[in-house]
Protein backbone atom coordinates (compact mmCIF):
# COMPACT_ATOMS: atom_id res chain seq x y z
CA UNK A 1 0.00 0.00 0.00
CA UNK A 2 1.52 3.43 -0.97
CA UNK A 3 2.91 5.31 1.91
CA UNK A 4 2.10 9.43 2.59
CA UNK A 5 3.30 12.27 4.44
CA UNK A 6 0.56 14.82 5.79
CA UNK A 7 1.83 18.51 6.74
CA UNK A 8 -0.18 20.24 8.48
CA UNK A 9 0.37 23.92 9.71
CA UNK A 10 -2.31 26.40 11.06
CA UNK A 11 -2.38 29.80 12.46
CA UNK A 12 -1.88 30.52 16.12
CA UNK A 13 -5.88 32.62 15.89
CA UNK A 14 -6.99 28.98 14.35
CA UNK A 15 -4.88 26.39 16.77
CA UNK A 16 -6.82 24.10 19.14
CA UNK A 17 -4.49 24.94 21.90
CA UNK A 18 -5.96 28.74 22.20
CA UNK A 19 -8.89 28.91 19.68
CA UNK A 20 -11.81 27.63 21.99
CA UNK A 21 -14.12 27.20 18.87
CA UNK A 22 -11.87 25.55 17.03
CA UNK A 23 -10.70 23.34 20.19
CA UNK A 24 -14.66 22.25 20.42
CA UNK A 25 -15.06 21.56 16.65
CA UNK A 26 -11.87 19.47 16.43
CA UNK A 27 -12.95 17.53 19.29
CA UNK A 28 -15.78 16.51 17.93
CA UNK A 29 -14.91 15.34 14.76
CA UNK A 30 -11.39 13.98 15.70
CA UNK A 31 -13.30 11.46 18.43
CA UNK A 32 -14.13 8.75 15.73
CA UNK A 33 -10.67 8.41 14.83
CA UNK A 34 -10.68 4.71 14.71
CA UNK A 35 -13.72 4.52 12.90
CA UNK A 36 -12.26 7.29 10.21
CA UNK A 37 -9.06 5.18 10.06
CA UNK A 38 -10.59 2.11 9.24
CA UNK A 39 -13.28 3.75 6.66
CA UNK A 40 -10.56 5.02 4.45
CA UNK A 41 -8.47 2.35 5.03
CA UNK A 42 -5.72 4.39 6.84
CA UNK A 43 -3.05 2.77 8.80
CA UNK A 44 -1.30 5.53 10.92
CA UNK A 45 2.65 4.81 11.04
CA UNK A 46 3.32 8.11 12.93
CA UNK A 47 2.18 11.15 14.13
CA UNK A 48 3.52 14.34 15.83
CA UNK A 49 3.42 17.40 16.39
CA UNK A 50 5.22 20.68 17.11
CA UNK A 51 3.67 23.35 19.13
CA UNK A 52 5.54 26.22 18.75
CA UNK A 53 5.49 25.66 14.95
CA UNK A 54 1.63 24.89 14.91
CA UNK A 55 2.89 21.81 12.91
CA UNK A 56 1.48 18.28 12.45
CA UNK A 57 2.93 15.65 10.34
CA UNK A 58 1.34 12.03 9.92
CA UNK A 59 3.08 9.51 8.03
CA UNK A 60 0.43 6.83 6.99
CA UNK A 61 -0.55 3.87 4.62
CA UNK A 62 -3.48 4.58 2.74
CA UNK A 63 -4.72 2.81 -0.89
CA UNK A 64 -4.90 6.44 -2.13
CA UNK A 65 -4.35 10.21 -1.97
CA UNK A 66 -8.14 10.65 -1.78
CA UNK A 67 -8.64 8.24 0.96
CA UNK A 68 -6.10 10.76 3.12
CA UNK A 69 -7.96 13.58 2.05
CA UNK A 70 -11.45 12.32 3.09
CA UNK A 71 -10.01 10.60 6.32
CA UNK A 72 -8.83 14.00 7.28
CA UNK A 73 -11.65 15.84 6.32
CA UNK A 74 -13.52 13.46 8.72
CA UNK A 75 -11.08 13.92 11.63
CA UNK A 76 -11.53 17.82 11.17
CA UNK A 77 -8.04 18.99 10.24
CA UNK A 78 -9.14 20.32 7.04
CA UNK A 79 -11.11 23.15 8.49
CA UNK A 80 -8.02 24.93 10.13
CA UNK A 81 -5.23 23.70 8.61
CA UNK A 82 -3.05 24.17 5.83
CA UNK A 83 -2.20 21.03 4.12
CA UNK A 84 0.13 19.23 2.13
CA UNK A 85 0.26 15.29 1.56
CA UNK A 86 3.09 13.73 -0.15
CA UNK A 87 4.13 10.41 -1.65
CA UNK A 88 6.40 8.80 -0.36
CA UNK A 89 8.46 5.51 -0.02
CA UNK A 90 10.76 4.11 2.49
CA UNK A 91 14.58 5.23 2.47
CA UNK A 92 15.48 1.34 2.48
CA UNK A 93 13.10 0.85 -0.42
CA UNK A 94 14.63 3.61 -2.25
CA UNK A 95 18.26 2.49 -1.79
CA UNK A 96 17.51 -0.97 -2.96
CA UNK A 97 16.67 0.81 -6.67
CA UNK A 98 20.77 2.08 -7.00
Amino acid sequence: MPIYTVHMQHAVESCPVYNQETKKKFKELSSNREEAAQEHQINILAAVFSQLEHLIIYTVEAPSHKAVERYLRDMGFSFFNKIKIREVEFMEDALKTL
